[in-house]
Formats: C-alpha cells, sequence, structure tokens
C-alpha cells in the first residue's frame, strides 16, 4: 500500500539515490526508528534520538510502531515524518538543545530507492545533508 501525505512539501531541499531495494530501506529505517547516540558535545554530553512517522490516511502520520509488521503494510512510495532530537544531559536535568523535523520520501525504483528530502521549518541546527548522511551511513 502507498503511504503518501497529501501536504508533502513542493520544494525539496535534497533528493538523492541509495543503492538498496525499497524493502531493506524500510527495513532500516524501522531499525533505526527510537533510537539514539550520545556524543560528546561543547557544554557536555548531548543525546541524538531519532524518530519515525508514516503517513495513514494520506492527512496524517502514524508511529512505526503502530505499524506491526511495518515492511508488509507499505509498498511503491512512503512519506514519512523524522524528528531529530537532540537534549544536553547535565547532572542536575536534561535541556532540549534544538529540534529537527523533516519530511521524508522514498520511492520504489527497483534495485535503488529514490529519497526526497525537505525541512519542516527554519528550527534546529541540522539540514537535508545531515539526514541523507543518517540514512545512508544506517542503510549502506
Amino acid at each position: 500500500m502507498r503511504r503518501i501525505y497529501h501536504r508533502f512539501p513542493q520544494s525539496i531541499d535534497l533528493d538523492f539515490e541509495l543503492v538498496r531495494p525499497f524493502q531493506d530501506v524500510l527495513a532500516c529505517i524501522a531499525r533505526m526508528h527510537d533510537t539514539h547516540t550520545t556524543v560528546r558535545g561543547v557544554d557536555g554530553l548531548v543525546k541524538e534520538r531519532i524518530l519515525f512517522q508514516v503517513a495513514d490516511g494520506r492527512t496524517q502520520f502514524l508511529d512505526l510502531d503502530a505499524l506491526k509488521p511495518f515492511s508488509e503494510k507499505v509498498s511503491e512510495t512512503a512519506d514519512f515524518r523524522v524528528d531529530l532530537q537532540r537534549t544536553l544531559l547535565t547532572p542536575e536535568k536534561r535541556l532540549p538543545v534544538s529540534e529537527n523535523v523533516f519530511f521524508l520520501r522514498i520511492v520504489d525504483r527497483g534495485p535503488v530507492t529514490e529519497c526526497y528530502v525537505a525541512k519542516d521549518g527554519r528550527l534546529g541546527d541540522l539540514d537535508a545533508m545531515d539526514l541523507r548522511r543518517l540514512l545512508k551511513g544506517a542503510c549502506e
């Protein structure tokens, strides 16, 4: 089933190909969903978390955990809302550093998967190239 969002941005920040079949990219996205890493930043430890939501009913997004098994319920084209959150970890509390939201469309092109990325808004310190780097690193 195609899962597309009717308000996907017409202005794309970046398009690229992943040299992986569509189902492999879906499996990669499912593995990346709701994971985090901790890196050392200038002010201390920073937790970087990634959340994926998939289009549902053309008008909204649904958490990937609600679609089990995920890869069996998506085919041809899928739109995602990707939320990259960064939080500074201090001994006293956790402080949000930034939140970056992207729209991601993946399209089945046989042995490769075409990807389109558009950033939602101007907030956050990441751009479409950062999301591309994350996807390529995790999927290839």
